[in-house]
């Protein structure tokens, strides 16, 4: 093949590459413009447990203002770093967003989450101490002593370095008593086992269906206040029970992948608080034991900030 074959054949196959981009991009533009396909909203843990169940309340909502399918993709493992890598890794178009639980600040998890950017601040709630109906506990003191003269009882949790392994964690280093963790992909499995009678004791997020469990007692709630949950409402705190100051909660956020263009975002913030307002929505969370905030990005970010400064250099057991 002589040279000058050689130059037109590059022009050919320059100008068919640069045809092809064009078309591309065009491609993209178009879809980006009409917005089809489905978002997806990425929990780390399983299904049936109190993330996904809240994620699940939104996205009827969302579909219906979006205009567009959305689905709740479960991705659990490793403390929701498995569905933080997801996200991280997705194309920055607002259809893959992570919903997310306070266990992203976790230093394990911190770091990574520099490659998101919180969206909104959906909510924060209680955790509440329970343990197997069988464990001749009924207060905080009983539980205290109990804790002391069994250096083998279990706790569950939804995975090291989870919020509700943390906060339990906590409480036993406070008490100075020994317990053993055994953590779970999430608190669904967790509380099975605590059904079961095969764990001792877990802190789970707070909601109306645990009073109707048999087989579980609740003691304490986490957070400085007590619960206004219908049910729960007498129980008293952890604070003013056992460990003054003691105040662990959970909350949820949404984030997207860091390169989401500002206009992006604030859409996204704007159409995940209108749903957070609708009535069907707040009755669910509502009797979840979930109080709506409806925050800023800005506010995502400085309880994300607040709560990794806590977290860094604690070494769970």
């Amino acid at each position: 093949m002589s040279e000058r074959v050689r130059a037109v054949r590059r022009r050919v196959l320059g100008a068919a590459v640069a045809a092809t981009a064009l078309a591309l991009r065009g491609v993209a533009s178009h879809a980006q413009a009409s917005r089809g396909g489905v978002v997806r909203l990425v929990v780390g843990f399983p299904p049936g447990g109190s993330v996904d169940r809240i994620a699940r309340v939104l996205v009827p909502e969302l579909s219906s203002l979006m205009g567009r399918s959305v689905i709740v993709e479960n991705l659990p493992g490793a403390n929701g770093a498995r569905a933080l890598a997801r996200v991280a890794s997705s194309v920055p178009n607002g259809d893959t967003l992570l919903f997310a639980t306070s266990a992203i600040a976790y230093p394990d998890n911190a770091s990574a989450a520099a490659a998101l950017r919180p969206v909104i601040l959906v909510s924060t709630a209680p955790m509440v101490l329970v343990v197997r109906a069988t464990l001749p506990v009924r207060d905080m003191r009983e539980f205290a002593a109990y804790l002391a003269a069994n250096a083998g009882t279990t706790y569950g949790s939804s995975g090291i370095g989870n919020p509700t392994h943390l906060c339990a964690a906590r409480l036993v280093e406070h008490l100075r008593v020994e317990a053993v963790h055994v953590p779970y992909s999430g608190s669904t499995l967790a509380f099975a086992d605590l059904v079961a009678g095969r764990i001792d004791f877990m802190m789970t997020a707070i909601n109306s269906s645990l009073g109707s469990h048999a087989a579980v007692r609740a003691l304490a709630v986490s957070t400085r206040t007590r619960s206004g949950l219908p049910g729960f409402d007498g129980l008293p705190t952890i604070a003013e029970t056992l460990v003054p100051g003691f105040d662990y909660g959970l909350w949820l956020a949404v984030y997207s992948p860091s390169r989401l263009p500002d206009a992006a975002v604030a859409t996204l913030n704007a159409q995940f608080r209108e749903v957070l307002a609708r009535d069907p929505v707040r009755a669910a969370l509502a009797d979840g034991g979930v109080e709506i905030v409806a925050g800023s990005p800005e506010d995502a970010g400085r309880v994300f900030r607040a709560d990794a400064e806590r977290l860094r250099g604690q070494a769970p057991r």
